[in-house]
């Protein structure tokens, strides 16, 4: 997982999953997301290729089906 990931805003992240989830099930998905967890990472630089990353949060979907 890049740091790009990381950078994301819990807004932007709400996005993209509500996004894919809704074009898999093909009905308009919400997304909310809460405890989100990133570690704090100055760069790629400060931290070796090979070190697991983690990205941590709670998610509710929400979605009528029609």
């Amino acid at each position: 997982m890049s740091n790009k990931l990381k950078t994301l805003s819990v807004h932007q992240l709400e996005s993209l999953i509500s996004d894919a989830v809704g074009e898999y099930i093909d009905e308009d998905c919400s997304c909310q997301i809460s405890n989100l967890d990133t570690p704090n990472i100055d760069s790629e630089a400060d931290i070796a290729i090979e070190d697991e990353r983690k990205l941590r949060f709670d998610i509710e979907l929400s979605y009528r089906e029609e």
